[in-house]
C-alpha cells in the first residue's frame, strides 16, 4: 500500500501530484491523466485561497479529463455544495454513487449545509446505499501484536500455514493450523528494512519477499532508506538463501511481488515507475518501464505465463505482453474505477483487487473478456466496515480468498512517528468465496 505520490490538500486526497514517468515517452492515457492532475493542482490551490468558483471549474475539467479518478468527483462535490449549487451538487453525487465510492462525503460541512433541500438529502442517501458496508468475509485469523503493521500476505495450500508481511518489525511471520504466529526473525539478516510483499513458491518450498527501507519500520535509520531488494527464505527456519539488490541510481521501494508459473518473480517498485523480473536460475534483475507506469502495485501473471497484470494506482489495471513487451491500459465500462487498486490476483477470468484507493475501501472482481483485454463488468465482493478500513494484500487458499484487512498505513506519519489519538488494534485476515 506504498502510495508516495500521494498528498493531502484541503482535506481532499490528491493522488498523483508528481510528475509522470520518463522524459520523452507518452500514452494517450497517461497525458489524459497527466493533464487531469495539472488541472486538480490548480483546483487545489483555488480551494485554499478560497476562489470556489476556480476550484470548481478546475476539479470540474480534472474530472472530465480523467473520469475514473474518484478523488477528482469527491473535489466536485465538494467545489459545488461551497458555491451553493445543489443542481450540480446533486450530479457529483450520483457520479460518486456510481462510483460506490462515497466515505466522509456526508460529514463535509459544505454538503452538511444543503442536506435540508430534500433533492439533496435524496442524493445523499442513494450515495451511503451505494457505500455501505457489504460483510460478506469472516475472520480467519488474527495476530494479537497490535504494533505488527502487516501488509503482504500468502499461503501454503498443502499445510494451511498463512505468512504474513510486517512492516513495522521487518519481518514475515508464518501461522499454522493451531492460529499461533511465529517470527522468522529476519532482522538477524543485515539490511533488512520493512518487509512489504510475500509469496510462497510451493513448486521450490521457499518464501519470496520484498523489503525496503522505510521510517515506519522500528530502529529505522536514514542510511536504511537505500534498502530495496527481492528477498528468497527459507519458510521453515527464515534463514536468507538469496537477495537481489534493486539498481542503484534510482530511489526504490520494493512492494508487491508475485510468481509466475515458470518460476520467474515479478516485483513492482512503487517509488521509481519500474517492473522488475527475475528468471529462475538468474543472478540479476531485469527491469522494464513504459509511460503508464506510475505508482505499480500488485502484479498478476496469467497461467500460459504470457501476460503479467498489474495494477497501477494512479492509471488503473493494465496489461502487459511479456513477449512483445508491450502494455496497455484495461479499458473498463462506464461508472467503473480501476484506480486505487493495491493487491492483485487472477482467478476464474477476473482480476480481484484490494481497492482501497477509493472510500470506502472494499475487494473487487473485475471480470475480463474472452481475450483478457477489457473489463466487462466489476462487482464489489466484499467492504467489510468497520473492521477492513485499510485492506492491503490479498491471496486464494482453496476457494477462500483471504486478506490483510486492517493494515496501519493511516496510523503512522511519513518520518514513522504516530498518529495522535490513532489507535491500533490486532491484526485482522478475513476470508470469503468469491462469487
Amino acid at each position: 500500500m506504498i502510495h508516495l505520490r500521494s498528498i493531502r490538500i484541503s482535506g481532499l486526497l490528491m493522488l498523483g501530484l508528481a510528475a509522470g514517468p520518463l522524459r520523452g515517452q507518452s500514452h494517450p492515457a497517461a497525458d489524459s491523466a497527466a493533464a487531469a492532475r495539472t488541472s486538480w493542482q490548480a483546483a487545489a490551490e483555488a480551494f485554499r485561497d478560497g476562489d470556489s468558483q476556480t476550484a470548481w471549474q478546475r476539479a470540474l475539467l480534472a474530472s472530465h479529463q480523467w473520469p475514473e479518478q474518484v478523488a477528482y468527483q469527491r473535489g466536485v462535490v465538494i467545489a459545488a455544495a461551497r458555491r451553493r449549487d445543489p443542481t450540480s451538487l446533486i450530479a457529483a453525487l450520483d457520479r460518486l454513487t456510481a462510483f460506490q465510492a462515497g466515505g466522509g462525503m456526508a460529514r463535509d460541512s459544505s454538503v452538511a449545509a444543503l442536506r435540508d433541500r430534500p433533492a439533496v438529502a435524496r442524493a445523499l442517501g442513494r450515495l451511503a446505499q451505494a457505500s455501505a458496508p457489504i460483510r460478506r468475509s469472516t475472520v480467519a485469523a488474527t495476530i494479537e501484536d497490535s504494533t505488527l503493521f502487516a501488509e503482504g500476505l500468502d499461503a501454503d495450500a498443502a499445510t494451511g500455514t498463512l505468512y504474513v508481511a510486517s512492516v513495522h518489525h521487518r519481518t514475515i511471520y508464518a501461522i499454522g493450523r493451531d492460529g499461533r504466529p511465529r517470527d522468522l526473525q529476519l532482522t538477524r539478516h543485515q539490511r533488512i528494512g520493512a518487509i512489504l510483499g510475500v509469496r510462497f513458491d510451493a513448486a521450490r518450498g521457499v518464501l519470496w519477499a520484498t523489503t525496503a527501507g522505510l521510517a515506519q519500520g522500528a530502529g529505522f535509520a536514514p542510511a536504511d532508506s537505500s534498502i530495496a531488494a527481492l528477498l528468497r527464505i527459507r519458510p521453515a527456519d527464515g534463514e536468507l538463501l538469496g537477495r537481489w539488490d534493486l539498481p542503484a541510481g534510482l530511489p526504490h521501494v520494493a512492494g508487491d511481488l508475485a510468481i509466475g508459473p515458470r518460476g520467474d518473480v515479478f516485483v513492482t517498485d512503487s517509488r521509481s515507475p519500474w517492473l522488475y523480473q527475475l528468471a529462475p536460475g538468474a543472478d540479476t534483475l531485469i527491469g522494464r518501464t513504459d509511460p503508464l507506469f506510475r505508482s505499480l502495485q500488485g502484479p498478476a501473471p496469467s497461467p500460459d505465463g504470457r501476460t503479467l497484470y498489474l495494477a497501477d494506482y494512479s492509471h488503473g489495471l493494465l496489461r502487459l505482453d511479456l513477449a512483445s513487451g508491450v502494455t496497455s491500459r484495461l479499458a473498463v465500462p462506464a461508472g467503473v474505477t480501476s484506480l486505487g487498486v493495491d493487491g492483485l490476483i487472477l482467478a476464474g477470468g477476473a482480476l480481484i483487487g484490494v481497492q482501497n484507493g477509493v472510500s470506502p475501501a472494499r475487494i473487487v472482481r473485475f471480470t475480463l473478456d474472452g481475450a483478457g483485454r477489457r473489463i466487462v463488468s466489476a462487482v464489489t465482493v466484499d467492504r467489510h466496515l468497520p473492521e477492513a478500513d485499510q485492506p492491503t494484500i490479498g491471496t486464494l487458499l482453496g476457494k477462500d480468498y483471504l486478506y490483510v484487512a486492517n493494515s496501519q498505513w493511516e496510523q503512522y506519519n511519513d518520518d514513522g512517528s504516530r498518529v495522535p489519538d490513532r489507535a491500533l488494534g490486532r491484526t485482522l485476515i478475513l476470508k470469503l468465496r468469491i462469487p
